[in-house]
């Protein structure tokens, strides 16, 4: 017997997508077809910038600010400084931290002080983290 892979039930999808980062499930899964380009914006994300270029950074925040209802799915975010200078005064100037009501796990590698001034205020409105 035969199985086509979109025929899959949800649970299995996600269960599989928590390995995987979220720009990765939306590349290659946000124009599949109808039903997973409405699942994929309902599930749990886990959101690693660490290893991101420039350029993906940036599109993957067009995404989410296309998408603001993203904020809500995402519940791990990793951002770095290292890769990518300014990533995390970047993202923290275009998405508050507070947007992230489901924010469970916040890692930011190479804190700058500048970097530090944006989050003190973010941090005690994140009741999950």
């Amino acid at each position: 017997m035969k199985m086509k892979f979109e025929f899959l039930p949800n649970e299995m999808f996600i269960e599989c997508f928590q390995y995987l980062n979220a720009p990765d499930v939306f590349y290659s899964f946000d124009r599949l077809n109808y039903r997973f380009y409405t699942f994929i914006r309902t599930i749990p994300l886990w959101l690693n910038f660490e290893e991101f270029k420039k350029l993906k950074f940036n599109q993957f925040c067009q995404m989410i600010l296309l998408n603001p209802e993203l904020k809500h799915q995402i519940i791990s975010l990793k951002l770095s400084n290292k890769g990518t200078r300014g990533q995390i005064k970047e993202f923290l100037s275009l998405f508050p931290l507070n947007e992230f009501i489901n924010l469970r796990s916040l890692s930011l590698t190479d804190l700058k002080e500048e970097n530090d001034e944006q989050l003190k205020p973010m941090l005690p409105l994140l009741p999950n983290l």
